[in-house]
Order: C-alpha cells, then structure tokens, then sequence
C-alpha cells in the first residue's frame, strides 16, 4: 500500500508567493494610473455655461462652475467640465455621504449607487477651504476627477458620469437654484 503525501507549502513559498502578488498589483495600478494620465488631460478651450454658489442656510459651502465645447449645455453632449471650489473644510466621508445622499433621492439604483461610492472613497481626498475638485467626461463619457488641477482617478462608466453631473443638472436636484445658474438659465 502506497502512502500519498501531500506538500503543503513552506512559510517560505507563501511569503514569494505574496510578494509577486503584490508586485503584480502595484504593477497593475501604475499601468492604470500612467493610461489614465495620458487619456485624461483637461481640455483647456471650454467654455463656461454658468456657474453658482451652493449655500445651507447662511453658509455658504462652494462655488461651482460648467464648462462645455459651445458655452451651452445640452445633455448627453460631451466634453462637460464641472469645477467645485470649496469654501469650507469638508471631510472625504462627509462628502461621500452627500453624494450617496443626492443619488438616493434622485432614485438611482442602489447596488449602483454602493458600487460607484466604493471608488470614490478610493479617489477623493479630505477638502481644505480653497481647494477645487473638478469632474471631467470626455466624448467617450468617461469620467475623470482632479483635485487642484491634478488627477485623482478615473471612473470609466458613463452611468456613473451621468449619475455624477444630475446631482447638480437633473431636473430632480435637491438645488433647483443652483442648476438654474449652472445651465446659465
């Protein structure tokens, strides 16, 4: 009767094993991030359709500009450029949790809704009071976050970029005035 032996592996090997992955990653995330630099560059002859200031209560909260080719907004018509220059300090989370706020109120779909807020907690930064966060789509529909004019990421799902300017351009907007403004109407 034979004995089969089973080679289970070495801390050793698990320890190769786990640096290669890493590698593999890190790999993988510099490749995304150089294809998203060279694919994403903000174009620099839009122009402003309009702009406005978002403010609760007394306070105001920030200013917010679009841009489009012609100077005027159509829907579906790309490029779009929306700028937000914070007026005050907000946290990562805080505006994550609007942002989820705005979509959920505009019904979009909740599983999408979980799947976009993942990426944006891995792009957006914490905001200090002057900063600017700027949403690009390009003609493809594809969309691009820059935080001060440098590239934070990419998200690459033209519901998400949809999903992303109607919380400030849909008709259902919690901010009628401001997407007034915005539209230049």
């Amino acid at each position: 009767m034979r004995v089969k032996l089973r080679a289970y592996p070495t801390e050793r090997t698990l320890t190769k094993i786990t640096t290669i992955k890493t590698l593999q990653i890190t790999i993988l995330v510099f490749a995304l991030l150089f294809s998203l630099s060279s694919n994403a560059t903000l174009p620099n002859k839009l122009q402003k359709v309009g702009q406005g200031t978002m403010s609760w209560f007394l306070l105001d909260i920030y200013d917010a500009s679009l841009f489009t080719d012609s100077g005027s907004y159509q829907a579906n018509m790309y490029p779009q450029v929306l700028t937000i220059t914070y007026l005050k300090n907000i946290s990562k989370q805080r505006l994550i949790k609007a942002t989820k706020d705005q979509w959920l109120l505009q019904d979009f779909e909740a599983s999408k809704v979980r799947q976009w807020l993942l990426r944006l907690e891995q792009v957006w930064p914490d905001i200090k009071s002057g900063d600017s966060l700027t949403f690009y789509v390009n003609e493809n529909k594809n969309g691009y976050f820059y935080h001060n004019q440098n590239l934070l990421g990419g998200i690459d799902n033209e519901d998400f970029s949809d999903a992303f300017l109607a919380i400030w351009l849909s008709e259902k907007t919690s901010q009628p005035q401001l997407r007034r403004e915005l539209l230049g109407l």
